[in-house]
């Protein structure tokens, strides 16, 4: 799949508009642009482990100088989504009593450092985290976020969660998954018709997922569950969506699409009332959502197909001509 995408539309009526976009996995809070991000270790570490501290190949968590996660914890590991799903639920508030700091390990190298926050604190750290206790994911997961400027986000190489050493300690025991993956194809906008969004949605896994179909759920029901669209100028001044958002239950199947292994699919997304845009160039946000604390894992598998859990940021420019 491309990392990029242009789209071009030439009526007289619409302005000419060049979209680049990147695809980046970092959950934003509506327009959370005023964190930092954060340096990575990659080094192996410099002084031994205690063996009492059981660290072991493959994937692991240490926390408060101990193994809180290893492979014989985990079923598998949405790269997608960095959502990590367990054999058997633990309980957070046990397993991370208090918020601090936890390393991840590929193979017994430590890959990067991230942070334990409180769900209530007032001040999120930046960088990768884990929310302590979990509030917005079921038990027999493990989110670990990310909060970043997106121009750092929308940057190659720069996010430590998706370091290949990572990858191939998770394959090494068959617990990797791609996830769902989503790219922006095009973008329109003229003053009439305002916005027009093609996302490609694409499966690389070898089982089928579904996910919240825009088209079933319709675009109030979809908004009650993403902050969309939203773009930023060079002066901070933010343009989004004008639209009445619909509370509704969950995970209703009824209002899921499949997409079967291997394939893709391209959603549209109109938004007729959308705040005007002068000229000039903007920083770019959409949210692609799926659903969260509200399914048990009994419920997860359907007959043909696993509801994705997972959550994809999409960052990057558009120019408007």
């Amino acid at each position: 799949m491309p990392a990029y995408s242009c789209a071009w539309r030439n009526q007289e009526t619409d302005y000419c508009i060049l979209i680049k976009m990147r695809r980046a996995i970092a959950p934003l809070i509506l327009l959370l642009f005023v964190l930092a991000g954060c340096e990575t270790e990659k080094d192996q570490v410099d002084e031994p482990l205690d063996p009492s501290l059981h660290l072991s190949d493959g994937f692991c968590l240490l926390s408060n100088s101990r193994v809180v996660l290893n492979h014989y914890d985990i079923d598998y590991y949405d790269y997608s989504a960095h959502l990590i799903y367990l054999k058997s639920p633990i309980n957070f508030e046990e397993e991370f009593k208090v918020p601090g700091t936890a390393s991840v390990y590929a193979d017994s190298t430590r890959i990067y450092d991230l942070s334990l926050v409180s769900a209530v604190a007032s001040y999120i750290q930046e960088g990768p985290l884990i929310m302590v206790p979990q509030v917005l994911y079921p038990d027999y997961t493990v989110n670990i976020e990310h909060f970043w400027f997106p121009e750092q986000v929308a940057k190659e190489g720069n996010n430590p969660c998706e370091d290949p050493r990572i990858v191939e300690a998770l394959k090494k025991y068959g617990q990797f998954r791609h996830g769902l993956q989503c790219e922006i194809l095009s973008f329109w906008y003229n003053e009439v018709d305002g916005v027009i969004l093609e996302l490609e949605l694409w499966n690389e896994d070898p089982v089928n997922y579904y996910y919240w179909d825009p088209a079933k759920l319709g675009m109030e029901r979809y908004h009650y569950v993403t902050n969309g669209l939203w773009l930023r100028d060079e002066n901070d001044q933010s343009y989004t969506h004008h639209i009445q958002s619909l509370s509704w239950a969950g995970a209703d199947p009824d209002r899921m699409s499949l997409l079967e292994s291997d394939s893709s699919v391209i959603l549209t997304i109109s938004y007729e009332h959308f705040d005007e845009l002068p000229p000039g160039t903007y920083d770019a946000y959409f949210g692609f959502p799926a659903p969260h604390y509200n399914v048990a894992r009994e419920n997860l598998d359907l007959e043909d197909g696993r509801i994705w859990l997972g959550d994809l940021q999409l960052y990057g420019e558009v120019v408007v001509q």
